[in-house]
């Protein structure tokens, strides 16, 4: 084993859902999910926010987004009829400039939602922030306590679609109504980044009333401002937990990453009160079998993440669940109500990396629970003791391998020329030396550098913050006609060839390469403190006929007023009011590109906001 596999395993923990039961859509086609409201609340097909005005959004009529137009008169809040307990929660919401509005989970802790974009320094008061609480009987000034402010501002840009994913566990209360544990938020990501994990809550927030039960309502905050949703989507839980009990356990001797026990020596065997590899004192050379049965009380599909530092196999009623591999894996099966035989292999035969076994399990109504002792899955070592690369007065460039998925939700692949940026501001981004291409941006942190310089290594890094990808198709290529479709890679007739790159005075690298015959020097910087990059292309030489420069794809790409597109709601571009590149908006295999021909001019540059 190589610490590649501790980083595999590490990144699918990360990346593991906390149940395997399906979300449920809350239907936006009228706003009969919702109890009744003021006339501020409307369900529209389409939602802009109006980027040079404060708190405007523009609408069109259809359903499926959820929008906030308040009034004078009609400023009320939303609540859905849905009431829940233990809850995931996913949706995605639209800011207008400089407006407000927050979640309140069980109507009593609120969410904060605001445009923060650009800030440097959230509090509990900006976008993702958990809202403070309040005590009227306290000193002047010190009435607000227990507001948590973001990890870091994961905002976007006021227009652009933003993802909300909240995992909240209710508060409980013991058969007389007294409060036995209180409120948590298990953890809240703001686009991709975790800003929230293993809060509590000890009450509800200000403006969220003062008493506490085991279920309430969502409530959506609507006298602040104008505010979209779209694609909330939601999961409860509250089903009773999974027992395994008459537990045992086997230990063999074997020199060999098998999982079957016959013929293999057996060393000790006995009753285990749980999963873990502690029922021995070694760290090599053993193979574990524990059985026992697992009671399931709601029949459904049931998903088991088996993680095994070394090899694993897990079998159900004589059947595998889970076949012989190592480390982190997934699966799921359909049980019934009753008891199943459980049966667990664990073999490891290297002694240079430590002990792990757990077992999780997730299902219709329950979160995801370990059937494992706590202390029988320790984290890898890169959790507790990570490196990271970070921003410094001039900007930071430095090369690794890194791991990319693109905007069209691709497979991901790792791109082995890559170089990172990141500028005292707070904004980076990456560029693939290899074809031009600028692939991703980010605003937090600069890297985790982790994988590339624990142990071993593998050579990678990766983004901290909130994460923009963009595409790594390359920028150049020669099209036989406007419609022709824009290559995924570059041929060979391009000769592209890397000349690498030049610091400026300020430090900021200005990359280089040879293409079509000609010269290209691509610079790439931050304005506007950090709220956005600017591009600039020139190309020295005599361009081919039909040379094209492919901007953006996206799904959807939408003009706006003052030459500004939208690419997918996701980020703005926007080119120079004057002297700009003409500019060609195109239907895609996966989508729109937009494409400006270089066959002419000598330079070009674009603005990318988000």
């Amino acid at each position: 084993m190589t610490t590649r596999f501790t980083l595999t395993l590490l990144a699918a923990l990360c990346a593991m859902v906390l149940t395997g039961q399906e979300y449920q859509e809350l239907p936006l086609r009228d706003l009969s999910a919702f109890r009744p409201n003021a006339g501020n609340w409307q369900i529209v097909g389409q939602v802009q926010a109006v980027l040079d005005q404060d708190q405007a959004l523009k609408t069109e009529k259809g359903s499926g987004v959820l929008a906030n137009l308040p009034t004078a008169k009609q400023q009320s809040e939303l609540f859905t009829l849905l009431e829940h307990g233990d809850l995931d929660l996913e949706l995605e919401f639209m800011m207008a400039r400089h407006s407000n509005s927050g979640i309140y989970l069980q109507g009593r802790y609120e969410v904060q939602l605001l445009d923060s974009w650009g800030k440097q320094h959230p509090t509990f008061g900006d976008c993702g922030g958990i809202y403070e609480r309040w005590d009227d009987n306290k000193p002047e000034g010190q009435q607000g306590y227990e507001g948590y402010p973001p990890r870091l501002n994961a905002c976007r840009a006021p227009g652009l679609w933003q993802k909300m994913e909240i995992s909240f566990q209710a508060p409980r209360f013991d058969q007389s109504g007294n409060k036995t544990a209180n409120a948590r938020i298990i953890y809240l990501r703001l686009n991709g980044f975790p800003i929230h994990e293993n809060l509590e809550l000890t009450g509800p927030t200000r403006g969220g009333g003062e008493a506490e039960s085991a279920l309430g309502p969502l409530r959506i905050q609507g006298d602040h401002g104008p505010v979209a949703f779209r694609n909330i989507r939601y999961r409860t839980f509250g089903n009773p937990p999974l027992v395994l009990q008459n537990l045992r356990y086997e230990h063999y001797l074997t020199e060999k990453d098998v999982v079957e026990p016959q013929g293999l020596p057996l060393q000790s065997s006995g009753p285990a009160a749980q999963l873990t590899h502690e029922v021995i004192n070694l760290n090599e050379k053993f193979l574990l079998r524990f059985q026992g049965e697992l009671e399931v009380k709601i029949p459904g599909r049931y998903y088991f993440d088996l993680n095994t530092f070394g090899w694993g196999q897990l079998l159900i009623d004589g059947k595998p669940v889970l076949e012989r591999g190592p480390w982190e894996r997934r699966s799921s099966i359909e049980l019934p109500a009753g008891r199943h035989a459980l049966d667990l292999r664990y073999t490891k035969t290297g002694a240079w990396f430590s002990n792990g076994l757990g077992l999780f399990v997730s299902g219709p109504g329950l979160r995801r629970q370990a059937l494992h002792a706590e202390s029988s899955l320790p984290p890898s070592r890169d959790v507790s003791n990570p490196i990271h690369a970070s921003f410094q007065p001039e900007p930071v460039v430095l090369r690794s391998f890194m791991d990319f998925q693109g905007w069209s939700d691709s497979a991901s692949y790792r791109i082995t020329h890559p170089v990172s940026v990141g500028f005292p501001e707070g904004l980076s981004y990456s560029y693939n030396l290899g074809n031009g291409a600028l692939f991703q941006a980010w605003r937090g942190g600069f890297l985790n550098v982790t994988p590339m310089w624990n142990d071993r290594g593998d050579g990678s890094a990766r983004p901290i913050g909130s994460l923009l990808p963009l595409d790594d198709a390359p920028l150049l290529a020669v099209l036989p006609t406007e419609l022709a479709p824009w290559p995924a890679a570059l041929p060979a007739e391009a000769a592209f060839r890397s000349r690498g790159y030049r610091l400026d005075a300020a430090g900021r690298p200005s990359f280089e390469y040879e293409a079509y015959g000609l010269k290209v020097t691509d610079d790439i910087m931050v304005l506007d403190e950090g709220r956005r990059l600017e591009r600039r292309l020139q190309v020295q030489g005599t361009a081919p006929l039909g040379l094209y420069c492919r901007l953006a794809a996206g799904r959807e790409i939408i003009r706006l007023p003052n030459n500004t597109y939208s690419i997918d709601g996701r980020y703005y571009l926007q080119l120079p009011a004057k002297g700009g590149a003409r500019v060609a908006l195109r239907s895609s295999g996966q989508g729109q590109e937009l494409i400006a021909p270089l066959d002419v001019a000598t330079q070009l540059s674009y603005q990318i906001t988000w």
